[in-house]
């Protein structure tokens, strides 16, 4: 790269520091880098960090990462430049895959804006999944509260008094509190389930229960004593055990029914669009068809092959169990295995089912006699007496 180049991008890259830090001014249009003719914004820069994945987006925090980030842009706007120069505008497969990202794209927008911004779920349905789902909306007892922790009773008792002579408690806990995790936040402490325990302000399961039970909202509770000291309590919140209301978990239950409904709707729209569209789908183009049976029985005929004569047969009785020729080939497969192949344990079966399962068949006399006096002499008939010629 020519030197005066390289000093221009140097100088680009310094300002977009500075900017980046705060340390320029605030208009969003700042250029702050240039390759050719083509100017790198601060806004610009800031979309593109927007729009990168929260993960990729934490190796570009700080002034620094944000530079570095800026760098990788110049680098893919020079690779850019650089390619359209050499021609690949027009390269088929640069066009191929910019038209597939197209149709994603719009598919995705159709998508979006036509099928999901259209549906709703009915209330009558989140009522219905709400009634119908007890066990799932149960709650436990829960209090949150504020406190003023304090190491005696007596210090205890005394910011009791000021509250009760009416100093707002948050102030007071702010005053006296001596617990370090909650005073700046005037007591108050986080919502807790009725039976559990806060360690770190010394409540056990028993303290957090018996205020529970014997304070109601708004009052202030005698001094309390825990492992860390003696407590003044204010409920703010008291929550019993039961069923959430409906209003509290309603868009819960529309994120859990939407998928469904989106699918159903989906669905339906697609149905819609096929017809709107005249789209077909010729199935039988890749589904091999059934030969017909006479098929079958003639290509058995006329090849020589036992093998393949033994397939087409077989072939025959699979699809064709109750046809015209079917116990003629189940008879020529106990045939063949016995005549041509010297199988006479595969024979005898199929000869067995000639007997079993065409007992009406004339064949029924031949297949009890190739049974019994297979491999003892040749047989008295031969195939082409077997094989009907209708």
């Amino acid at each position: 790269m020519h030197r005066r180049a390289v000093g221009i991008l140097l100088i680009s890259l310094s300002l977009a520091a500075v900017i980046l830090s705060g340390c320029g001014q605030d208009e969003g249009d700042k250029v702050v880098a240039r390759v050719g003719r083509v100017n790198i914004t601060e806004k610009e820069l800031r979309q593109k960090l927007a729009e990168l994945p929260p993960f990729t987006r934490q190796q570009f925090q700080g002034p620094e990462g944000t530079i570095d980030f800026l760098k990788r842009l110049v680098d893919e706007e020079v690779l850019y430049q650089a390619a359209v120069k050499a021609g690949y505008e027009d390269d088929p497969e640069v066009k191929r895959t910019l038209e597939a990202i197209k149709r994603r794209s719009m598919i995705q927008a159709y998508y979006k804006g036509e099928i999901e911004s259209a549906v709703e779920v009915p209330e009558e349905d989140v009522q219905a999944y709400y009634d119908e789902h007890d066990e799932q909306f149960q709650r436990e007892a829960r209090i949150k509260f504020r406190h003023i922790m304090a190491p005696t009773r007596s210090q205890a008792e005394e910011g009791r008094r000021r509250v009760l002579a009416g100093e707002d408690f948050a102030s007071v806990a702010r005053d006296m509190s001596t617990d370090g995790g909650s005073r700046e936040a005037g007591g108050l402490m986080k919502s807790v389930n009725v039976g559990s325990a806060l360690p770190s302000a010394g409540m056990d399961e028993d303290f957090i229960r018996r205020v529970y039970e014997d304070w109601r909202v708004g009052q202030v509770t005698e001094p309390l004593r825990s492992g860390n000291g003696w407590h003044v309590v204010v409920l703010e919140e008291r929550l019993e055990a039961g069923k959430k209301p409906l209003d509290e978990v309603r868009d819960n239950i529309v994120q859990s029914l939407m998928p469904a409904k989106t699918r159903e709707y989906y669905d339906s729209v697609l149905v819609e669009l096929k017809e709107q569209h005249g789209a077909k789908v010729n199935e039988d183009a890749f589904r091999t068809k059934p030969r017909t049976e006479e098929e079958l029985f003639t290509l058995a005929q006329d090849t020589d092959d036992p093998l393949e004569r033994l397939n087409y047969y077989s072939e025959l009785v699979f699809n064709y169990p109750d046809g015209a020729h079917a116990a003629e080939a189940q008879f020529m497969i106990g045939f063949i295995h016995a005549e041509e192949l010297q199988n006479e344990a595969a024979a005898r079966n199929a000869f067995r089912r000639v007997m079993d399962e065409y007992p009406d068949s004339d064949l029924v006399e031949s297949a009890q006699w190739m049974i019994e006096n297979m491999g003892s002499e040749e047989p008295p008939f031969e195939e082409s007496d077997v094989l009907s010629t209708d």
